[in-house]
């Protein structure tokens, strides 16, 4: 997976508010495309994700289910982040999506 995009979570699960970094987030394409993407959260879990541009400053991330450290399960989900600065390295999250 060294072509994913790598996505820090704040937390060791995603929330409304929660911050999220992206060091590195390709240039949009010609129209929506889909991307690997893999998410590592602050307990040191990770799961497997797919990110799409909604906006220049919108990303939709669908997140597979996994389990933190603690061994609690997260099912998967499907979130809307918004860029915080220019760089969009920072984002947080807007709300669960459908």
């Amino acid at each position: 997976m060294s072509d994913a995009i790598q996505i820090q979570v704040a937390d060791s699960h995603l929330y409304p508010g929660c911050a999220v970094r992206i060091a590195h987030l390709p240039e949009p394409a010609a129209g929506p495309r889909l991307a690997d993407a893999h998410v590592e959260f602050a307990d040191g879990s990770g799961a497997h994700a797919t990110c799409q541009r909604r906006a220049h400053d919108e990303l939709e991330l669908s997140v597979d289910g996994y389990a933190t450290q603690r061994r609690h399960p997260v099912n998967a989900r499907h979130w809307l982040l918004f860029a915080v600065d220019a760089t969009q390295h920072s984002w947080r999250v807007k709300r669960r999506l459908p």
